[in-house]
């Protein structure tokens, strides 16, 4: 790239912040400018790149909170502002340290990793990766990214549940699939993996999450909520007749 007096305005004609008058003259340079062109070009590819990236891949929860932390409101910010920020921190730790008194035993190390990867989910910012109530947009999006594949339910008017959306996950090295529901105030993860990579079939309650896993198909299901025993086995149910 040659010193063009011109290269400086690039990144801003290629982000469109230019008035009419200065885009009309960068655009009559770049006619006559080989090397200024193709910094457009290197610039309009990485701005495709990285929209491509935006959709693909998700942040994790961590680096949130860490932007998060650091986009914290200074001590001349008002006092709302401070106070609603430290009631969310609050209520994040909260869930984290339910989370972490009340985890099954090491000898069941998936069901563990599970309810982490739930305690994930309601802490996160982006809690899916496809969103949708739809269960005929949420079942393709897995498709060619897991090497199985089942069926949401088809929920009927007036159902207490709603699809919220669906992510990949992983556990004990194993991918598979993480549908969330919403039922009233409550969030539910359904896990479903290959039964052949991911065993056991808990069925439990603590203190704070309950845990209901079973065996179809050659699928393993899994789900972790800390709603009622009684909507984890009513959507487990219409789970299972879906996939009959």
């Amino acid at each position: 790239m040659t010193n063009c007096e011109w290269r400086e305005k690039i990144g801003l004609y290629v982000d469109g912040e230019l008035d009419p008058r200065a885009e009309q003259a960068i655009g009559d340079h770049l006619q006559g400018c080989a090397d200024c062109s193709s910094a457009v070009l290197e610039q309009q590819a990485l701005k495709k790149a990285v929209r491509v990236a935006g959709k693909r891949f998700t942040a994790p929860p961590e680096l949130y909170a860490s932007v998060h932390r650091q986009m914290q409101p200074k001590k001349s910010t008002g006092l709302w502002l401070k106070a609603s920020a430290l009631a969310a921190s609050a209520v994040l730790l909260a869930i984290v340290a339910f989370a972490w008194i009340s985890r099954p035993s090491a000898s069941n190390a998936t069901v563990a990793q599970l309810i982490d990867q739930h305690v994930i989910m309601l802490a996160s910012v982006n809690p899916v990766d496809v969103i949708s109530s739809d269960k005929h947009t949420v079942k393709p999006w897995f498709q060619g990214k897991l090497p199985f594949t089942f069926n949401p339910p088809e929920l009927a008017a007036g159902s207490p549940f709603t699809l919220i959306g669906g992510k990949l996950v992983y556990a004990q090295h194993a991918p598979g699939a993480e549908l969330v529901y919403q039922v009233r105030q409550h969030k539910i993860s359904v896990f479903i993996f290959q039964a052949r990579d991911v065993r056991g079939e808990p069925s439990a309650g603590n203190q704070t999450f309950v845990v209901n896993g079973w065996q179809q198909g050659g699928l393993q299901y899994y789900i972790v909520t800390d709603a009622s025993r009684e909507d984890a086995d009513r959507l487990r149910e219409l789970l299972e007749n879906a996939n009959r």
